[in-house]
C-alpha cells in the first residue's frame, strides 16, 4: 500500500480520514515523520553501560568507596556520570522499655541506608578488569548491572 494510506490519524499528512474509513495500522507506522524516527532510532549503535549502585549504613565507608571507583575509572579515561545520591532509607523503631510495665516509656531507634549511583558508559575491558580488582570495604553492599 502507498505511504499516503496510511494518514488516517497522522498530523504530518495532507490526506485524512474520518476514525471509521482509517484502515487499522499501528500508530508507530501510520505515519512517514515516525517511519523515519523509527528508522533513525535502529541505526544507532548500542551503547553498553555499567550501573553500580552502592549501599552503607555508614556515610565514611559509603564516600571512601566512591572515591576509589571514581579513581579507578577517571585513570581508565571512562565516560562517567555520578555519583547520583539517591534518598537515604531511615527505617525508625520503636521499642518498650520494660517488657511488661510503663508502656509510655520507649524508646526509639533508627537505621539510615545510604545509597550512591554511579553509570559508566562504554566501558572498556581493561576498565571492567580494574573494577573487579578493587577491594572495597565490608560495610559497603555493591550491585552492579550491565545493560
Amino acid at each position: 500500500m502507498p505511504m499516503s494510506q496510511f494518514t488516517g490519524s497522522c498530523s504530518h499528512a495532507s490526506l485524512s480520514y474520518s476514525r471509521s474509513q482509517a484502515p487499522r495500522v499501528s500508530k508507530a507506522w501510520s505515519c512517514p515523520q515516525r517511519l523515519r524516527t523509527v528508522a533513525a532510532v535502529a541505526k544507532e549503535p548500542a551503547q553498553q553501560t555499567i550501573r553500580i549502585k552502592l549501599k552503607a549504613y555508614e556515610l565514611p565507608l559509603l564516600k571512601r568507596s566512591v572515591q576509589e571507583i571514581l579513581t579507578t575509572a577517571n585513570s581508565n579515561e571512562a565516560n562517567l556520570s555520578g555519583p547520583v545520591p539517591l534518598p537515604t532509607r531511615i527505617r525508625k523503631y520503636t521499642v518498650l522499655r520494660s517488657p511488661h510495665v510503663n508502656k509510655d516509656s520507649r524508646e526509639q531507634f533508627e537505621t539510615r541506608t545510604h545509597q550512591r549511583l554511579i553509570d559508566i558508559r562504554d566501558p572498556s575491558p581493561a576498565m571492567i578488569d580494574s573494577l573487579m580488582d578493587l577491594d572495597l570495604p565490608a560495610g559497603v553492599d555493591v550491585q552492579v548491572k550491565l545493560q
